[in-house]
């Protein structure tokens, strides 16, 4: 979770929007509660996160920005709420690591899920359901508090050395060092029905009733409710880096920056816009989402332009997404192949010096 500042520079007139080393977010889907339009001074953003209709940024000065939906003051940030470390947006409420590793939280408390249980310290990440929330201990353990109808709150013997954690809307999940996941909590729709061979996970996202991971090797399970396709993973889809859930929606972040969304789209919460290119990070809300983009920072060695192809080459990624904006009278530079033209703008490059490795981009203009 990390970066961006948008900068632009120019070479021989070929403008080109790079970043930094923060993010800037990117938002679609429902705005019935301005959860997409994006409050002032939203820059260098390090980490995001969604709530029902509310959400919430964490700048890499430790500001914390929220906005949308703020009927119960989950977007009324508190007084004393500096130097964070980390945010986490309930249904209806939020919470955020302060860097001392103390939490606070603010919004709904009708559950006491924003009263902090006062001897709560070494956090690292917090998360929040319905009406209950959680916080991750440096130690790998878990704390849980608010609504505990459904158990969500009674921490399991086997929930140790745990690394990430994820609460749905009662229930909960957590990725263990091993690989392994646990849950807990309300299974009346099999939310907590870990699949009994889910090993090698590197990432985990629950909301509402249904729950994601990630493997090591890219590929993702689900498990919980489908009833709109969001538990049924696109076929085709591999090299997913993280995942996030909504309520009826699901969303992946590829290793080349692009995101991918399946499930409900009745406010067009999956129909992922061009800007959310070159990804890093991403959340999802009730029916919205969120993304941050910060393409790294190239390191330019050669550039040309071949029948309005644009092709760089670059020293220091793998991959990466890229704005660009020229002019077609450029003189080409030292040619370096074939750019294979996958639509919308959007190139794909084989670099010559790097055994195949496949750089992307993409024109906005020309």
């Amino acid at each position: 979770m990390r970066r961006r500042c948008a900068e632009t520079f120019l070479i021989a007139g070929l403008a080109i929007r790079a970043s930094a080393q923060s993010g800037s977010v990117v938002p679609w889907g429902d705005n019935s509660f301005d959860q997409t339009n994006l409050p002032p001074g939203l820059t260098n953003i390090v980490m995001i996160s969604a709530g029902e209709n509310h959400s919430l940024a964490l700048r890499n000065d430790g500001t914390v920005f929220a906005w949308g939906d703020d009927s119960l003051h989950q977007v009324t940030l508190p007084p004393g709420l500096t130097t964070a470390m980390a945010v986490g947006a309930g249904a209806s409420h939020s919470l955020a690591v302060r860097s001392n590793g103390t939490v606070i939280g603010w919004g709904d408390n009708s559950f006491k899920q924003t009263t902090i249980p006062p001897t709560l310290t070494g956090v690292v990440a917090v998360s929040g359901g319905l009406r209950h929330s959680l916080a991750l201990k440096s130690d790998g353990t878990v704390v849980a508090w608010g609504d505990n109808v459904y158990n969500q709150t009674n921490i399991p013997p086997n929930a140790t050395n745990v690394i990430a954690i994820t609460a749905g809307f009662n229930f909960n999940v957590a990725l263990k060092g091993n690989g392994t996941v646990v849950a807990w909590g309300d299974n009346a729709l099999g939310e907590t029905d870990v699949p009994s061979d889910l090993n090698g996970v590197k990432g985990i996202a629950a909301r509402f009733f249904h729950s994601l991971a990630v493997r090591t090797n890219g590929m993702v399970v689900s498990w919980g409710v489908d009833t709109a396709g969001q538990s049924s993973v696109p076929s085709d889809l591999s090299n997913v880096t993280a995942v996030a859930t909504g309520h009826f929606h699901s969303l992946a972040l590829k290793n080349d920056g692009t995101v991918v969304g399946w499930g409900s789209n009745d406010q067009d919460q999956t129909t992922i816009p061009p800007n959310a290119r070159g990804a890093f990070a991403i959340a999802a809300g009730g029916e919205f989402s969120l993304a941050l983009t910060a393409p790294l920072s190239p390191v330019i060695l050669k550039i040309s332009l071949t029948n309005a192809h644009v092709l760089l080459q670059f020293t220091n990624a793998p991959s990466l997404n890229i704005s660009i904006q020229g002019s077609t009278n450029l003189l080409n530079w030292d040619p370096l192949g074939t750019a294979v033209d996958r639509g919308n703008g959007s190139y794909d490059f084989e670099d010559v010096n790097t055994g195949g490795v496949r750089y992307r981009f993409y024109r906005t203009s020309l």
